[in-house]
């Protein structure tokens, strides 16, 4: 019989009776004792388009300790942290921890500091040189715009109905 130490933030217990002594190595090296924490919601995006974001999970993670794992930094407690849906920062230390914390943070206060104030004076900046248009209106600077429309033979409103739609919706 073999046992060891089941820490109280394990959210598993991985305990297994009857193992024969030729799998015990395996079954030793897959023990993980780990805990989770949230991160939070943010939309994502792969490509340039707002249509394509979705939902997701960015900075949550678990606190892990493989006690019987080959690599020997892995038998202490490591953090884990997925900083996207595919890509995780692995096996911080403590001191590793801190620094991605300190980054974060940093991050954080130069969004927060800099980078917002300079949206808010950007688009202040823009709005005094751009007046508003309605979405209708070509996006095209206004002088191009009005030169745009009259070259354009002017045409009869149609109204789209459902029923035109080749699959009738």
């Amino acid at each position: 019989m073999m046992s060891g130490y089941l820490p109280d933030w394990a959210e598993d217990d991985p305990s297994e009776a009857g193992v024969p002594l030729d799998l015990l190595p395996v079954r030793l090296g897959g023990i993980n004792h780990r805990t989770f924490f949230e991160g939070p919601l943010m939309h994502l995006t792969a490509t340039n388009s707002r249509d394509d974001a979705e939902e997701d999970v960015i900075f949550a993670g678990s606190i892990d300790c493989n006690p019987y794992d080959t690599d020997t930094r892995l038998r202490k407690p490591v953090v884990n942290i997925q900083a996207s849906p595919h890509h995780w920062i692995l096996g911080l230390d403590p001191g590793e921890l801190a620094d991605v914390a300190s980054k974060l943070r940093a991050q954080a206060d130069l969004l927060r500091d800099e980078v917002l104030p300079a949206l808010i004076a950007a688009r202040e900046d823009w709005s005094a040189h751009h007046p508003e248009q309605p979405l209708t209106t070509s996006a095209l600077p206004p002088g191009l715009a009005q030169a745009e429309a009259t070259a354009r033979p002017s045409l009869p409103p149609h109204p789209v109905r459902h029923t035109d739609h080749p699959e009738g919706r």
